[in-house]
């Protein structure tokens, strides 16, 4: 993983059905369009889950909570996306859905632990799935498959 540099992430992140919210532990149902200008997410499109994600977001009253804060991908071959569904909510943190192999992990909000500068209340970490991950133009995972496990 690695945190983003602040004030330097631009583009357009496309959440789809099944990738996950967390600490909401929810499924999307519905995709969400996220537009990321300068570091900080400043639009959120879509239908029901773009309206949660919004309102949630929003109840901090704190632009950082829009923030780019980690990225990485999952590596843990025993993590199941699946699992999440398995347990109750109040039972689990959903650790495995951070970690299943060939996810991406894209985060907003706080970046003191990677030496930022930005502390927050607000703290979304969203594993997505089948998406192409290249570190230095070398594909480490490929459509949601790791295929580059040695070091970079």
């Amino acid at each position: 993983m690695t945190f983003a540099n602040e004030g330097s992430a631009q583009g357009r992140i496309v959440l789809d059905r099944g990738d996950i919210l967390l600490p909401q532990k929810s499924y999307l149902a519905t995709p969400i369009e996220l537009t990321v200008k300068d570091g900080y997410i400043t639009d959120i499109e879509g239908e029901t889950d773009a309206q949660l994600l919004r309102d949630y977001m929003e109840s901090f009253n704190d632009p950082e909570a829009y923030a780019i804060s980690h990225i990485g991908w999952g590596t843990q071959p025993r993590a199941q996306w699946s699992t999440m569904s398995l347990y109750d909510k109040e039972r689990t943190i959903a650790q495995e859905a951070r970690a299943f192999a060939g996810n991406f992990l894209f985060s907003t909000g706080p970046n003191t632990e990677g030496g930022g500068s930005r502390d927050c209340a607000c703290h979304i970490d969203i594993p997505m799935r089948n998406c192409s991950v290249k570190v230095d133009d070398r594909t480490v995972v490929e459509k949601g498959k790791i295929i580059a496990h040695a070091p970079l």
